[in-house]
Order: C-alpha cells, then sequence, then structure tokens
C-alpha cells in the first residue's frame, strides 16, 4: 500500500475525535452482539447479519439524537449513508485493503458529493475488519478511496491512543523504601546432594 495521509489532511471536519465516536459506537455494538450470539445455533452468518443491522439502527439513532450537530443522517436504506459536515459515509465489514463485498465501491445517489479525482479520496467508508484469529478484537476504520480503487487515507481507531499514567492532584508520590535480601549463589548442601545421586 503506497503511502496514505491521514483523513483531516483531506478535510478537517473528519477529525479524530469525531472519527473515534462513530468507531466506538460501530465495536461496541459488534463486540455485543458477538457475546449475545455465542449460542450452539449461532455462526458466522447469524452473527453477521444480525450485526449489520444493529450496526445500521445504532447510526441512525445516533444521527437522530441530535447530539452530535456535525452528523447527518442523509439515506435511512439499507445502504445506509450519513454525513461528516456534508462528506458521505457509508459502513462495511470487509477488508479495507482488497474489499470483496458487492456495492462497496457502487456509489448511490447521496454518496457522490465529488466528481473523480486520482489525487483526493472521492469515497469514503467505515470498514469494520473482523479479526483474523479467536481472540484478537476487530478494527474500525475510516478509509478514503479514489476511483481507481486505491487506498489515498486511512485511520484506524485507537492506533494513536498510547496509555499515559498521570496524577489526579499534586501530591507527589511517597517514597517507597525496598528491602533487597543478600544475594549469594545456591549451593546444595552434602546431604540432599548425597540423597540425589542414591535415587
Amino acid at each position: 500500500m503506497p503511502n496514505t495521509s491521514l483523513p483531516w489532511e483531506f478535510h478537517q471536519q473528519l477529525s479524530a475525535e469525531r472519527l473515534a465516536i462513530i468507531a466506538e459506537n460501530l465495536l461496541k455494538v459488534l463486540d455485543a452482539t458477538h457475546e449475545q450470539l455465542s449460542t450452539p445455533l449461532d455462526d458466522n452468518y447469524t452473527r453477521g447479519t444480525c450485526t449489520f443491522g444493529r450496526q445500521r439502527q445504532s447510526l441512525i439513532q445516533l444521527c437522530m439524537e441530535g447530539g452530535q450537530e456535525w452528523l447527518t443522517l442523509v439515506n435511512p436504506g439499507m445502504d445506509l449513508t450519513f454525513s461528516i459536515d456534508t462528506i458521505p459515509i457509508r459502513f462495511f465489514a470487509d477488508d479495507p485493503e482488497h474489499p470483496r463485498k458487492p456495492g462497496f465501491f457502487r456509489r448511490n445517489s447521496v454518496d457522490q458529493l465529488w466528481a473523480p479525482e486520482v489525487t483526493i479520496p472521492t469515497l469514503w467508508r467505515f470498514v469494520v475488519e473482523k479479526p483474523e484469529f479467536e481472540g484478537e478484537g476487530a478494527q474500525i476504520h475510516l478509509v478514503g478511496y479514489n476511483p481507481m480503487g486505491e487506498v489515498l487515507s486511512k485511520w484506524t481507531y485507537g492506533e494513536d491512543k498510547i496509555a499515559v499514567l498521570h496524577s489526579v492532584d499534586n501530591t507527589p508520590p511517597a517514597p517507597v523504601h525496598v528491602e533487597l535480601d543478600e544475594i549469594s549463589p545456591s549451593v546444595p548442601d552434602k546431604a540432599s546432594d548425597k540423597k540425589r545421586n542414591n535415587e
């Protein structure tokens, strides 16, 4: 994959804070659904269809609640499209580098903000990438493609998060004195050595 830029380098409206709100929403629904659908009667199909339906409904509700003035629902259909300050985006569960879903690159009537342009993304997709191995977590990406289907921009939720410990007040931590035992080589005594040789 060629070098990619972050979404806000193309459009400042696509800030990390805004993208994280949507990514967290998609991830929370995915985790909850997979946890609930872990019976012997469930398989990848039941989990996949239910997760898509719930994520779609969750995004509709997120848009309709009005808590994010920059988020607008522009197409509530099965090809759900929402916009971040006029930039239309759809979501899929797929491989962000090599999408295989039919219709991934197909645009609907509200997903055509720009004329085709090779050097800037004209198609934006939130991509839910399922884990490759059991026990791994899913990843959420926002990917910008040009009309050739080439990735020009990619942001991955949580990739920029680094856990930093910090004090919650101005009180410095008290010093802790650690007692160290004297270190000496371990030498078996003659009785235990003799017993081991007899066995």
